[in-house]
């Protein structure tokens, strides 16, 4: 039996699961039936580099903050810090960085995104992730769809950025 959907705002957890759980090693190369809701995983790192927070934010954000080190040290973030979609790029980064998953369609949306700290230069942030929920289609009996919760968590044990991810997915059989 499927976990039931549950509704916005009742995936946040006061405590990171993979704190105190089994975590799994990540792989892109899963299937609908591969996703067992609870399992959790250690996905990637980045370091933050100045540069790179000044390049995204000139092209992508560009908020005194996120391209300016003499405004952002007087502004009230104290300092230089990255976009929140600089952040969320870094997630995708590091999923991808597994190779692309031919068993995934589309990613359907996102819920709960939250910025909770800036994220500097210098800091190393770590995408962990969280299968939360997941049902076979009913239209399309051969994938079905899955949320997973991640989180970025700073070198301090800090999270950054935490979000929810609904994703369409093929079932094994679907390729053959």
């Amino acid at each position: 039996r499927l976990a039931q959907q549950p509704q916005v705002g009742q995936l946040a957890l006061s405590e990171p699961p993979w704190r105190h759980s089994m975590q799994k090693e990540f792989t892109n190369q899963y299937t609908f039936e591969d996703l067992t809701v609870g399992d959790t995983y250690v996905i990637g790192r980045h370091q933050l580099e100045r540069q790179e927070i000044l390049d995204f934010g000139r092209q992508w954000d560009p908020m005194p903050f996120h391209i300016d080190e003499d405004l952002a040290n007087a502004s009230h973030h104290g300092g230089l810090i990255a976009s929140g979609t600089h952040m969320l790029a870094i997630r995708i980064k590091l999923l991808q960085s597994h190779g692309t998953n031919p068993y995934v369609i589309a990613s359907m949306g996102y819920e709960e995104v939250k910025f909770l700290l800036p994220s500097r230069p210098g800091d190393e942030v770590t995408l962990h992730g969280e299968c939360v929920w997941k049902r076979e289609s009913k239209s399309q009996p051969d994938r079905g769809i899955a949320k997973f919760s991640f989180t970025l968590i700073n070198q301090k044990d800090e999270t950054v950025l935490s979000m929810v991810d609904t994703i369409f997915i093929l079932k094994s059989d679907a390729l053959d």
